[in-house]
């Protein structure tokens, strides 16, 4: 290949052929630059949110329930936390159309003991048809 004037043609697709430059490397770019962006976001994501499956290994239920009358209800449970850690539980009593009707927060005294049992008794609004624990959790500061 010659140019006008006689002289061989440097073209630049020989040049880019020669020292191995093409326009593949614009797309390899963009991808290698999604695939590192959809990285960063999977991994903001694992640190976001991987520490909600953890549990805070506080378990709790209800071992019984009793309406005493219009205006009041008393619940048994047990919870179940580490020793020597004083816990907190909330109590909710609802009405038969799931409205909540009465609603407490109980503190539980430190113990050594793993398995806690309590009775509560809690005021309503109105009758009452079911009463549980809805929460419990660990009262300890900092």
């Amino acid at each position: 290949m010659t140019n006008a004037s006689g002289a061989p043609a440097a073209g630049h697709d020989l040049l880019d052929e020669r020292y191995g430059r093409s326009r593949k490397r614009k797309f390899d770019a963009r991808l290698a630059w999604g695939a590192g962006g959809a990285l960063v976001i999977a991994g903001l994501a694992f640190v976001l949110f991987g520490g909600w499956q953890q549990g805070t290994n506080i378990e709790f239920k209800d071992l019984h329930y009793e309406v005493l009358d219009a205006r009041t209800a008393q619940v048994d449970a047990q919870v179940t936390g580490p020793p020597g850690a004083e816990l907190v539980c909330t109590i909710e009593a609802m009405s038969e159309s799931y409205a909540t009707v009465g609603w407490k927060v109980v503190p539980l005294a430190q113990s050594e003991e793993r398995t806690r049992r309590f009775t509560e008794q809690l005021r309503t609004t109105a009758p009452a048809t079911t009463v549980s624990v809805r929460e419990c959790w660990n009262n300890a500061i900092g």
